[in-house]
């Protein structure tokens, strides 16, 4: 009896362990790649077309930041990475750094500095690059960042 009990206190706690180092962190690593392509996908039309707005800057930034920080306490990426098909780190860090871009091409710091005859064509080449972002970061995190196929 009292070896059945130790044994079961034993799975109790391993279990415990697991889903407090492994399945949680995992799950919410998940959430925020699910919330990084919803912002992504809500405001598609702005990054795209480089329309500068602070509070979209700050979020693309957040989620970045955010991606990182789930990334790092999963105990056991490697394994976990396998087990629950998430992206590799060096995927996330990849997909941080094209959200920072993305973030700060939002900014209007940055288009004041722009001279006013170097706007359209600088536009141009920023909504391409936005756009090569989006498209870029929904293959690192494996989520749709567009409305078109």
């Amino acid at each position: 009896f009292v070896l059945t009990m130790m044994g079961g206190i034993i799975i109790f706690i391993v279990s415990q362990i697991a889903l407090k180092l492994v399945i949680e962190p995992v799950q919410q690593l998940k959430g925020a790649i699910g919330q990084t392509a919803n912002t992504l996908l809500r405001y598609q039309a702005k990054i795209t077309n480089v329309a500068t707005d602070e509070e979209v800057s700050a979020a693309v930034k957040g989620h970045a930041a955010e991606l990182m920080s789930k990334a790092e306490v999963i105990s056991g990426y490697r394994l976990a990475r396998r087990i629950f098909r998430l992206p590799s780190r060096v995927d996330i860090r990849s997909a941080a750094q094209e959200l920072n871009l993305i973030s700060y091409s939002l900014l209007s710091a940055y288009t004041q500095h722009q001279q006013p005859f170097e706007r359209p064509l600088n536009i141009f080449q920023l909504s391409a690059d936005n756009s090569k972002a989006l498209a870029k970061i929904g293959k690192l995190l494996k989520v749709s960042t567009s409305y078109s196929s």
